[in-house]
């Protein structure tokens, strides 16, 4: 069994290894959000080009359209201008004249909108033209954005991979139930199933550690859990200073350091 003092190093790598998972979650995840504020941003700086672009489509589909209209009323014009030679009567005549001047009229209005139109969509061409640059530049930052997000997504699944890998790895290393301990401690605590002491105080929670089981956390003799967060507490000098040699055990006999002699971690 390993000495309480090399599970607890094999804890705080845990530690990190559990925290830098959860940060690599939090990118992928936060994935699919990120890319859609990136396309909503480009979308609504695009959305002023995006309505010109539409009025400028309609105006030239209304000018074709009157223009194909204006073509047709220029041969009813020129048939009712032949028919005027062939009428026989004052009535006839005064009713051929009366259809020519509604298609005149008719005619009027339509090349004054094409008139109108056309002054109108040249506007629109010039502004549309100046702002094209504009927005593939846009688009372009967009697309590098976007990538870069994926890339970042892709980085952080690897690091989770592998951060899993070297976590179960450790795992095996340890007790099961102390495992299982860390397991429900982290999930309750947000990850954090670790707890610096200090002063004789817990220094995630500040609730003040008896000091018997202080002296032996300084030492790293044995494992203790904090009797108000539950976390598992460390002295971080006794991690940092090397391990003294320890005699070998006689054959069957349990180290007296250790989680074992916790009966496992935490109530």
């Amino acid at each position: 069994m390993l000495h309480a003092k090399e599970q607890l190093l094999r804890l705080l790598r845990i530690q990190d290894l559990a925290l830098e998972i959860r940060s690599a979650r939090s990118v992928v995840e936060g994935a699919p959000a990120r890319i859609e504020e990136i396309e909503g941003r480009f979308r609504e700086r695009n959305a002023e080009y995006v309505a010109l672009k539409e009025r400028f489509d309609a105006i030239e589909k209304d000018r074709r359209d009157r223009t194909v209209e204006l073509e047709a009323l220029e041969e009813s014009r020129k048939k009712y201008m032949e028919s005027l030679m062939q009428v026989k009567n004052q009535r006839e005549y005064s009713a051929v004249l009366k259809e020519i001047d509604a298609v005149k009229a008719r005619i009027g209005a339509h090349e004054e909108a094409i008139l109108k139109e056309m002054e109108e969509a040249e506007k629109l061409r010039v502004d549309l033209d100046a702002r094209a640059d504009h927005i593939e530049k846009e688009r372009a930052l967009v697309g590098e954005e976007h990538a870069r997000v994926e890339a970042e997504a892709a980085t952080a699944a690897e690091r989770i991979s592998a951060a899993e890998d070297e976590r179960a790895g450790l795992e095996t290393e340890l007790p099961g139930d102390l495992i299982e301990n860390v397991r429900r401690v982290e999930e309750s605590r947000q990850g954090v199933f670790l707890a610096r002491a200090d002063k004789e105080l817990c220094q995630v929670c500040f609730v003040r550690i008896r000091p018997q089981v202080y002296q032996e956390i300084r030492q790293a003799a044995q494992i203790h859990v904090c009797g108000h967060c539950r976390r598992y507490l460390y002295y971080e000098p006794a991690l940092k200073a090397q391990p003294a040699a320890q005699p070998d055990a006689a054959p069957g006999e349990a180290s007296a350091s250790g989680i074992g002699a916790l009966g496992g971690g935490p109530a």
